[in-house]
C-alpha cells in the first residue's frame, strides 16, 4: 500500500510541476525547464503516464520542455499537427485523425 500512495502523490506532484512549467515559460524559460525535467524524473521512476495533452510538452528528441510560440513551432500539414522543437530540431507530429 505505501508504494501506491507514493505513485499516486508523485502524480499529482508531476501533474502540478507540468501545468506550473507550461504557465511559467513565457516568463523564465530556466525555471520552466527545470520544473519539467523534476516531473519527468518523477515520471520515469513511478512509471506515471499521462495523456497527450500533457506529453506533448516534451521533445521526443532531447527530452526537454517545449512550449509552442516560446520554444517550438507548430504548423498543420496534411491531417498532423508538426511541432518543431526549437532547441534540437526534432519534429513531433501528432496525427488529427481521420474526419
Amino acid at each position: 500500500m505505501k508504494r501506491k500512495e507514493a505513485k499516486r502523490q508523485a502524480t499529482i506532484a508531476a501533474k502540478t510541476l507540468l501545468e506550473l512549467s507550461a504557465s511559467t515559460a513565457h516568463d523564465d524559460l530556466g525555471l520552466a525547464k527545470e520544473q519539467a525535467a523534476l516531473a519527468r524524473k518523477l515520471m520515469l521512476k513511478y512509471n506515471i503516464r499521462f495523456g497527450w495533452d500533457l506529453k506533448r510538452l516534451y521533445c521526443h528528441g532531447c527530452k526537454e520542455l517545449i512550449v509552442p510560440g516560446v520554444n517550438a513551432r507548430v504548423r498543420l500539414a496534411g491531417g498532423m499537427v508538426l511541432t518543431t522543437c526549437a532547441n534540437c530540431g526534432h519534429v513531433n507530429r501528432k496525427s488529427l485523425g481521420q474526419a
